[in-house]
């Protein structure tokens, strides 16, 4: 008898996943079934297991977005040049410089082989395929123009890393001036003042506080670097290992919305991205109430995300959404007014794509005049 794993739906509305033992995955799909579940797709545990493995060897070997990108880029083309979807899976994975994407398209040819959907496959890889790719994909599917979709989950994908390199920009480059001040004044408070202290002291007048203290300072720093530079060093691994832990990121993400102009910047970032990924599914056919949850997943500032998730359940209790995110403070008025238009139209994808379109054009002019403001 073998392991399986499974994921089947047993009412409407209600997915299940678990594992079942059997001598096939024929006995094992006609044992669920004869249970009265709709099997979306059974595969070997241990096979999955394995494959999971690879994915994050994969990553260790520098899985990025930006590989991503081109794998849906290129598997797009393929489809639209007539290749079926497992035969262009098998382009994809020859023409790949990168082991960790081979062995991802590996497994999702795997996955199909076994009968599985191809949004079923992907689903067996949620460090890759968020959530949007996968609805993407799936309505993609439903309405038999996957290869259309995928174009269009590459041009996000794409808006997406231009959107993150532009932010980045602007923050990089303040971090890297601060971290050069830092270096500049502790060489010279440790290894140039002290070449003046003994003029200070010839000179047989009382010094001024803040000089005496510089001088102490600098002496302490001359004597003991060697001792305070491993102690900097470890409380900066500290730093970064605690920013990197859930508590760390909100905290961080707090902080970055309480500073002057780096505030503005990730705002306009979130709420772009935000109204990006909803536009981009409504216009896909999900609902409303699973497009906020899908979005609230791929926001990357914890405190938009945390604002972002009680909105689903407020849009399905009978709430508008538009006095949902009226109710949140890290959404200006207009993103609600926008909104309201297009609750009162019927037509929210455009009001959201249209949010979209205004917030990149701000960063973009937000990003300028922050380097402006910051060049020497």
């Amino acid at each position: 008898m073998t392991t399986f794993s499974y994921e089947a739906i047993r009412q409407p509305g209600e997915t299940v996943t678990g594992e079942i033992e059997a001598d096939d995955h024929y006995s094992a799909a006609a044992t669920l079934t004869a249970r009265g579940y709709h099997v979306l797709h059974v595969e070997d545990a241990d096979a999955q297991a394995a494959s999971r493995m690879k994915i994050r060897l994969g990553f260790l070997r520098g899985l990025k977005h930006r590989d991503l990108v081109r794998f849906t880029r290129d598997l797009a083309t393929l489809l639209r040049a007539g290749f079926p979807l497992s035969h262009a899976l098998d382009r994809v994975r020859v023409r790949t410089g990168s082991s960790g994407w081979r062995a991802v398209a590996g497994g999702i040819r795997s996955r199909l082989e076994n009968g599985q959907t191809f949004s079923n496959a992907i689903t067996g890889y949620p460090g890759v395929f968020d959530p949007m790719y996968v609805s993407l994909v799936r309505s993609g599917e439903e309405s038999g123009k996957l290869a259309n979709v995928l174009n269009r989950i590459a041009d996000l994908g794409e808006k997406r890393e231009e959107l993150q390199s532009r932010v980045k920009m602007a923050l990089v480059y303040p971090a890297l001036m601060l971290l050069m001040g830092f270096v500049t004044v502790f060489i010279l408070v440790s290894f140039v003042v002290p070449m003046f202290t003994e003029v200070f002291r010839d000179t047989g007048q009382t010094l001024p506080f803040p000089t005496r203290a510089l001088v102490n300072l600098s002496s302490f720093l001359s004597t003991w670097w060697w001792l305070v530079l491993p102690l900097i060093g470890a409380a900066a691994f500290a730093a970064i290992r605690f920013l990197g832990s859930p508590n760390g990121r909100a905290l961080r993400d707090r902080m970055l919305l309480s500073l002057p102009v780096v505030n503005n910047l990730i705002r306009q970032n979130e709420i772009a991205a935000f109204s990006r990924t909803l536009g981009t599914l409504l216009d896909s056919g999900v609902t409303v109430v699973a497009a906020l949850e899908i979005a609230a997943a791929t926001l990357r500032n914890s405190s938009f995300r945390e604002a972002v998730k009680p909105m689903s359940a407020a849009v399905r209790g009978g709430q508008s959404l538009s006095r949902t995110i009226e109710a949140s403070d890290l959404f200006p008025d207009l993103v609600a007014n926008v909104v309201s238009v297009g609750e009162e139209s019927g037509d929210l994808r455009a009001s959201f794509l249209q949010l979209a379109e205004e917030n990149e054009r701000e960063l973009d002019r937000a990003v300028k005049v922050a380097l402006t403001l910051l060049e020497p």
